[in-house]
């Protein structure tokens, strides 16, 4: 059974949801004020001097005069802080990002320190922010120094020491050298009366009064698991996970990253904690496997209703509407453009029409001077007039006639080839003996046209005895279509598969020959290679003098069919008449066959086979239009909102080299007897922020509930406050375990007397003593 498992947040409605992602970091919008106040300004002159804020005494005054032990729940993203008053809230007073910002301002000659959300108020002191922290364990404690200024600032402390205990805590296993530090920081800076460090998610389960158990707690940088027997933490058979929150964020940029790597924007961390937070869920684990629910989504339908689109910002372009009369307005002006145009081209071919019959008129009366003056005469006259002889002139006269001849027949609406005459060629045929040197040349001219007439005859006549073969052949399969339907349609099916089979073919052989390390582009090499080689294939000597050898390639045919393999497929004519062929079988089957619909086609195919990708990158609704720029600025996520979360089971998923978090659970819970196992797996604990998917404690409890008997019951509980649950069991110890709790810290006397690494075992407790 599963207790207090939190509400679903993610609707899964086919509808697609949009999402607006967040400018500035941790939720606050970039346009939202911060309180300045909440800063603290350090001179690199004065000295600092700890004031609490307001002027009347505060509860924390108080609690700061009384002596109260202080609790600081160190965590590597949120330090939580306060006073453990009988009287006080349960809440800690401060809450704050484990981070610091020191820098100086460019406009005033000030060193500013930050501490906690203010850090994010500019970009010069986001450039400038520290961590104390490397993953889960302290490293950089000038940083903590500093936060921890800040941290005793807020409770009020105004003395130079903090003469209070103190009880913090720490990650798992921390590393005797960080503790040894710390201790340093807190007895030689702070004078700390004593201080005692424990585990959060063990202080946790103390303020949810688990006893028995196993608590599992994901945080920002790790996952631990720690078996609880009657009220101790059992450290020595405790696990860590290297995952959490901030790389299941990371994990979330990489994917969107590579999925969208053309994207007009740069997607930021923090907007990739903010999708993690608000989009991702564990997959429903009650009626499917994760492989059967990724199988699932395979369909486009199924990939749809996961779909959820954050929307980033973007600049519109701003479209002038025009009114109907403005519409209609502009309409009449192109058309009477149109007009103008169609009237100013008619008038310029008239213009044209009779400059050629000027044209011609003019060199007929230039012709007749031929048989009026001597023939030297009569050639000087056709020089002057810019033409070399008789002939030019002839030819000149000859195109005129033709362009008139052809003019006129346009503009009378006749084709050119009912009112052309058969060219006749008298010269073509006569002796040269008996033709002059200009005869001459217009025979070899005349012999030149009347071979290309000849040969305009005879491709006409092909081409009209294939459309009488291709008649033929229609009428043919016509018939069989009438007398057998069905053998016709399955024929033409074949003959349309085995055509879409050959165009594949040759996509992929273009797809080979784009990979230099396949055997079609290796083999096309080697034809290259054969044709720049100079010796021909076969031949024993490597080189050939020049000269020697008489180059006969291309006497032979099968000399062109290295061109043939070496040419692309695009510049071929063979892909033309491959997709006329299939549109024609498709225009036939489409007009004859019941059974063969638009669904059926080469293009609905590539449609069906596009159509996931496509759903996977731009969702399914609406229609993706790559003009949209509000569109081109979305990211879709659908299969990475269960993939992410998912890689606490399945590290593999995102290249982590670990056991998942069922299988760790039950290697915890195999070291263990019958009796002790039922206690643990009846209180499987669960908590930190980064357990805040939505199912994520019914997935857990699926897959615990896999790995253990049948008799061995199985609960799956979670923390009230996965927050503040940590600081409360802290306060609830100090509280009423005071004895406890005293004994377990270590004094100031113990630190002076036996070292930084001394260190006291307690319940609590993230190290065991050796």
């Amino acid at each position: 059974m599963v207790e207090s498992v939190p509400p679903v947040i993610h609707n899964s409605s086919s509808t697609c949801k949009h999402f607006t992602a967040p400018e500035c970091p941790r939720n606050r919008p970039a346009s939202e004020p911060v309180d300045k106040s909440q800063t603290r300004t350090v001179s690199s002159n004065a000295d600092d001097t700890r004031v609490p804020y307001g002027s009347e005494k505060s509860k924390a005054l108080i609690a700061f005069e009384s002596g109260l032990p202080i609790l600081i729940d160190n965590g590597s993203f949120e330090l939580r802080a306060g006073f453990a008053s009988p009287s006080g809230e349960s809440n800690p007073a401060v809450s704050m990002e484990s981070v610091i910002s020191k820098y100086k301002d460019r406009k005033n000659p000030e060193n500013f320190l930050l501490a906690g959300s203010a850090c994010f108020t500019d970009a010069q002191s986001r450039s400038a922010m520290k961590s104390p922290f490397d993953g889960d364990v302290v490293t950089n404690f000038e940083v903590m120094e500093n936060i921890l200024d800040y941290t005793f600032l807020q409770l009020g402390v105004q003395s130079e020491t903090v003469d209070h205990p103190l009880l913090m805590t720490e990650t798992l296993c921390n590393p005797t050298y960080s503790r040894a530090l710390m201790n340093e920081l807190l007895f030689e800076n702070y004078q700390v009366r004593s201080v005692c460090y424990g585990l959060d998610s063990l202080f946790s389960a103390f303020q949810n009064d688990i006893h028995d158990g196993l608590a599992i707690s994901s945080g920002r940088n790790s996952t631990t698991l720690v078996p609880i027997l009657d009220g101790k933490g059992m450290i020595d058979f405790s696990k860590r996970m290297n995952w959490g929150g901030q790389q299941a964020a990371d994990y979330l940029l990489r994917l969107v990253q590579l999925k969208f790597s053309a994207f007009p924007t740069r997607v930021t961390p923090s907007q990739a904690i903010w999708m993690r937070d608000n989009l991702t869920r564990m997959f429903d684990a009650d009626e499917e496997s994760y492989e059967e629910f990724v199988g699932r989504l395979s369909r486009p339908e199924a990939l749809a209703k996961e779909d959820r689109v954050v929307q980033f910002p973007y600049t519109a372009e701003v479209k002038e509407e025009k009114t109907q009369e403005e519409l209609d307005q502009i309409a009449e002006r192109k058309r009477e453009a149109g007009r103008r145009l169609q009237e100013q081209t008619k008038r310029i071919r008239l213009e044209k029409l009779m400059q050629k019959e000027n044209d011609l008129k003019y060199y007929e009366d230039l012709k007749e001077w031929k048989n009026k003056e001597k023939k030297a005469e009569y050639l000087k006259r056709l020089e002057q007039e810019g033409f070399s002889g008789e002939n030019e002139l002839e030819s000149t006269m000859k195109k005129l006639q033709d362009a008139l001849k052809k003019a006129r027949s346009k503009e009378l609406g006749e084709e050119e080839g009912e009112t052309k005459e058969v060219p006749t060629f008298p010269l073509a045929d006569t002796p040269d003996d008996q033709l002059d040197e200009e005869g001459i040349k217009e025979k070899r001219k005349q012999r030149f046209l009347r071979a290309g007439y000849e040969a305009r005859i005879r491709a006409k006549a092909e081409k009209d005895e294939e459309k009488r073969i291709l008649e033929a052949k229609l009428k043919k399969e016509d018939d069989e279509r009438i007398n057998d339907p069905r053998g016709w349609a399955a024929k033409k099916r074949r003959e349309y598969e085995d055509t879409i089979q050959r165009i594949k073919d040759r996509k992929r052989r273009k797809e080979m020959l784009n990979d230099r390390k396949s055997l079609a582009a290796q083999q096309r090499m080697k034809n290259i290679t054969s044709l720049a080689s100079d010796a021909p294939a076969g031949s024993s000597s490597r080189r050939r003098k020049r000269g020697n050898e008489e180059d006969t390639f291309g006497a032979d045919d099968e000399d062109w069919n290295l061109y043939r393999e070496i040419k692309p497929d695009e510049d071929s004519d063979v892909s033309e008449e491959e997709n006329a062929a299939l549109d024609a079988l498709e225009e036939r089957l489409l007009k004859h066959d019941s059974t063969f619909t638009q669904e059926d086609t080469y293009d609905a195919r590539l449609k069906r086979k596009n159509r996931l990708t496509l759903t996977f990158l731009r969702g399914m609704h609406p229609e993706w239009d790559i003009e949209d720029v509000a569109q081109q600025n979305q990211i879709h996520l659908n299969l990475e909102r269960t993939r992410v979360p998912e890689v606490l089971y399945k590290p593999y998923l995102a290249g982590v080299d670990q056991a998942g978090l069922d299988e760790v659970t039950s290697l915890i819970l195999s070291n263990f007897d019958l009796e002790k196992r039922k206690r643990m797996a009846n209180n499987i604990f669960v908590t930190g922020q980064h357990t805040l998917y939505s199912g994520f404690d019914q997935r857990l409890y699926n897959s615990v509930r896999a790995t253990q008997p049948i008799d061995i019951p199985v609960r799956v509980v979670r923390a009230k406050d996965v927050r503040f649950d940590a600081w409360r069991g802290m306060r609830k110890w100090t509280l009423e375990n005071n004895e406890e709790f005293l004994s377990s810290s270590i004094k100031r006397q113990e630190y002076e007397e036996k070292g930084s690494e001394w260190f006291k075992e307690h319940r609590f407790s993230a190290t065991m003593t050796i």
